[in-house]
């Protein structure tokens, strides 16, 4: 469930003083514009939205929680520098509207023994 990899990094999210903007999307499809990412107390999200209302949600009635990218400067990436290479590969998927939160998982290593 996409709710329940996002917790984890939500938790890790809660120790930093910076305020990422979030956006809450329902089951029944409505959308959420947050100041900050909700935090889960007692099953619920709590969270304050963009006007300043405080309000929470069972956590069966979210289907998605995502965060926003930071705003990136208007420099132009040079395609040729292996060091812009992951940012690049970044616009590229954001202007795809599709985002990163996790790593993926690693490539299993084979098994001792395991020969033909």
């Amino acid at each position: 469930m996409r709710v329940a990899a996002v917790l984890s990094l939500l938790a890790v999210l809660a120790d930093t003083p910076v305020t990422i903007p979030a956006q809450m999307r329902l089951k029944d499809g409505t959308v959420y514009e947050l100041k900050q990412p909700p935090f889960l107390k007692n099953g619920r999200f709590i969270f304050t939205t963009h006007d300043g209302k405080v309000l929470s949600l069972a956590e069966i009635e979210v289907d998605e929680i995502m965060l926003q990218p930071p705003a990136t400067p208007d420099r132009a990436l040079n395609a040729h520098d292996s060091h812009q290479l992951g940012a690049i590969a970044r616009e590229r998927r954001r202007s795809k509207g599709s985002y990163t939160l996790l790593a993926p998982a690693p490539t299993p290593r084979p098994r001792k023994g395991k020969g033909p």
